[in-house]
């Protein structure tokens, strides 16, 4: 078919205009293969995120200038005075949900956690039952560092928060801010609690060209082969190869610190030596072994009262409670020594008193709670703990069964360690009673935590463990 004239008119010009926008595309083309640093070839490797893993992220508003020229030789030697090795890496527990039980377990989790990933673990800070970077006082304050740590150290290394911002100090004075990325992990649900949180450590790193990112993955107990293996996955996400994948920058070397937001509820190491206990400060423990000698023979009941339903079960509770107390051995007189634990307000009903459980407030007090309180003390010889920050009102307290031990927290004012000294007395108790779960009393980590180490001191044959737990019931007529 014979081409028109207008067409053959205009064909060169078509074509030259072709050629303008088709050359300098191959142009630009070729100049960027030509340019592409060494990580950039690193992160056209695939990396997939793990199956069960949604991924989200956002920029931050930050952006650092970094020296041209750095002292090689000198960031080695400063790495090496802080790691023992040429390059430091980290993993900094900048927020772990929930409280000292359950947090602590997450810890150990990280821990573990940072030694299969090649990275060094920050001893987060502690307060108010809390574990995380931005807290006033030292990992130290509640628990026994050295001593947990000698006993895992083929597992993962340590570093002290004070050590951690020498480290960063040093490195800040040759002109080199750490390199450092916010990440998030959490269930499927977007964690409210951690959205509360701002990162104290925020000015103190360079976080250019890494996104924040977040990663949601299913939080069960149990998972199943279909699920995948919960401990790879997280050793995916926290990985060298994460980080390549989602910088956008030319550096050939790994992000310095990971900066971790983690909510999550379950434990994804397997390792029976992570299961164990951080052991409690010599000081607390201290403290905790003086009540006991004090008190024994002794019982000691765990009473988790809050948001427990109904409240009309609370009374019934008590007086089964005391039942149970009495039937145990019949030389026991009227008012044995018992050591109570729970988040009930130590003070009762005194001016400025409120619940012991930061979660447990004034207005969900009911009538019940004072009620089932009120009948322990007319029938047994309760003694509880309390900081010495304040006076005791020792006048609007009961005259009789109502003994008030005042502990000294030193220049920390930090009134959870009553928590701390609480579960090692009760671990020592000759015998332990908690609230059925669900009937007498919310379920309960720091029960569990208890009565596990009371049965496997009995276990291993330790006489001064008489019932290592029982649990106080409804009465079989209020059933």
């Amino acid at each position: 078919m014979a081409i028109k004239p207008t067409l053959r008119k205009y064909a060169p010009i078509l074509i030259a205009s072709l050629f303008t926008l088709f050359i300098p595309a191959v142009l630009y083309s070729l100049r960027q293969k030509q340019t592409l640093s060494p990580q950039q070839t690193i992160r056209q490797r695939a990396y997939s995120y793990p199956s069960m893993v949604r991924y989200s992220y956002y920029w931050p508003n930050t952006k650092k200038e970094t020296k041209e020229r750095v002292d090689k030789e000198e960031l080695k030697r400063i790495d090496r005075a802080y790691c023992g090795r040429d390059r430091c890496k980290f993993l900094l527990p900048i927020v772990i949900t929930e409280q000292e039980s359950k947090a602590q377990m997450h810890f150990r989790q990280l821990a573990f956690l940072a030694g299969k990933i090649g990275r060094t673990i920050v001893l987060p800070n502690v307060y108010n039952s809390h574990l995380g970077a931005c807290l006033p006082y030292p990992f130290d304050f509640y628990y026994d560092q050295e001593a947990w740590a000698k006993e895992n150290e083929r597992f993962f290394n340590y570093i002290t928060m004070d050590d951690f911002k020498a480290w960063i100090s040093e490195r800040q004075a040759v002109g080199v801010d750490p390199t450092a990325q916010e990440i998030f992990v959490q269930g499927t649900q977007k964690s409210k609690l951690l959205a509360k949180f701002k990162n104290c450590f925020r000015s103190s790193f360079d976080f250019s060209d890494r996104p924040i990112a977040n990663y949601q993955l299913l939080d069960i107990s149990h998972p199943t082969q279909k699920d995948g293996n919960i401990t790879q996955t997280m050793m995916s996400l926290l990985s060298d190869e994460a980080r390549e994948h989602e910088y956008l920058g030319n550096s050939d070397k790994p992000v310095d610190v990971i900066n971790l937001f983690y909510d999550r509820r379950f434990k994804f190491i397997e390792n029976p030596e992570a299961q164990k206990p951080v052991p409690y400060s010599p000081v607390l423990v201290k403290m905790a072994d003086d009540i006991s000698s004090q008190l024994r023979p002794y019982m000691a009941i765990h009473w988790r009262m809050e948001r427990l339903e109904p409240v009309s079960n609370l009374l019934p509770c008590a007086k089964d409670l005391i039942e149970k107390i009495h039937e145990i051995d019949p030389s026991v007189h009227k008012h044995p020594n018992v050591f109570l634990l729970t988040d009930y307000p130590h003070l009762l009903n005194t001016t400025g008193a409120r619940p012991e459980s930061s979660s447990f407030t004034r207005n969900q007090l009911k009538p019940e709670h004072h009620e089932a309180i009120r009948h322990l003390y007319q029938h047994l010889n309760i003694t509880l703990t309390s900081t010495n920050n304040l006076p005791i009102p020792y006048d609007e307290l009961p005259k009789q069964n109502w003994n008030i031990l005042t502990i000294s927290t030193g220049k920390y004012k930090d009134r959870s360690v009553l928590g701390i000294i609480d579960k090692l007395v009760a671990i020592k108790a000759q015998w332990f009673f908690a609230g059925k779960p669900g009937v007498c009393a919310k379920t309960s980590s720091f029960t569990g935590r208890i009565s596990l180490s009371r049965l496997n001191a009995f276990r291993h044959g330790d006489k001064n463990i008489v019932v290592p737990l029982q649990t106080f019931n409804l009465p079989q007529g209020n059933l």
